[in-house]
């Protein structure tokens, strides 16, 4: 499949407030986002020049500014880009465009470049062009944090909606990682087996390549996970971030972490 911006737009356009709403649907989604959280806790710093590429609505910049973060937000969808304005005030700026193409911003300007929420299972063939961009303007030495969509994490979520397709329809969205939008109610999407991952980023030429599942444990189960804050509630989520390291594979999404080769200026400078 190609990259189709105009569709992908429309679609998020459309997708309006649920964007923002999905992280908080149930507590299977709340588990996901606080391992995000807990990402953004061990790579971002208070005062970084932050990219937040494919921003949606604004829920990952405005936990990033809340960090003391200068944070650029950018969306393919104007109907999203408007939203994160509304729900994410304080961005250094709001930028309309694709992570195909950053043109409009220069070289390394960016402390941590993120492209949370899948941006890259949307890119298809521009997959290598989109993080060629990212990587263009994170600094030496920045890191690069990213996710996408899983292939196994996906049928293990979403099983009977699977089982309902024909075979042979899942033994090719299997084969090729594509999800067409005649399938899934016009949301299209590349789903990424680890290995696939992996020979991306170190075809990019990136250091420290780390990736992990977003969460697994928790799945779309038929109960309530333990109330936020409680002890049981710290055990889940620690299990989760253990887990997801040692199965990457199994999670909805597949997170990334890599460094930009090369020494930071600040660092060349005390050398």
């Amino acid at each position: 499949m190609r990259f189709d911006p105009q569709h992908t737009a429309s679609y998020y356009d459309q997708y309006g407030t649920s964007e923002w709403d999905r992280w908080e649907k149930n507590s299977y989604m709340r588990m996901q986002w606080r391992i995000f959280l807990h990402h953004l806790d061990r790579k971002v710093r208070k005062g970084d020049q932050v990219l937040d590429a494919g921003c949606g609505a604004g829920r990952f910049t405005r936990e990033l500014i809340a960090r003391g973060a200068k944070v650029t937000a950018l969306d393919l969808s104007p109907v999203q880009l408007d939203l994160c304005r509304k729900n994410a005030p304080g961005a250094q700026a709001y930028l309309l465009g694709s992570v195909t193409d950053l043109g409009m911003l220069p070289d390394q300007p960016f402390d941590v470049v993120l492209a949370l929420g899948g941006p890259i299972s949307y890119c298809f063939d521009q997959a290598p062009q989109a993080l060629g961009e990212l990587l263009r303007v994170l600094r030496p030495g920045g890191w690069l944090g990213l996710s996408v969509m899983g292939v196994f994490g996906a049928i293990h979520n979403f099983l009977p909606g699977v089982l309902s397709l024909d075979a042979e329809v899942n033994r090719e969205i299997v084969a090729t990682g594509d999800l067409g939008r005649d399938v899934n109610s016009g949301h299209e999407c590349h789903m990424f087996r680890v290995a696939e991952l992996r020979e991306l980023l170190e075809r990019a030429g990136v250091d420290d390549i780390l990736i992990t599942a977003s969460g697994w444990l928790s799945a779309l189960h038929e109960f309530d996970l333990p109330e936020e804050g409680t002890a049981e509630w710290h055990w889940l989520l620690q299990a989760e971030l253990e887990a997801s390291e040692e199965s990457p594979g199994a999670g909805t999404h597949l997170m990334a972490w890599a460094k930009r080769p090369g020494l930071p200026p600040d660092s060349r400078s005390q050398s």
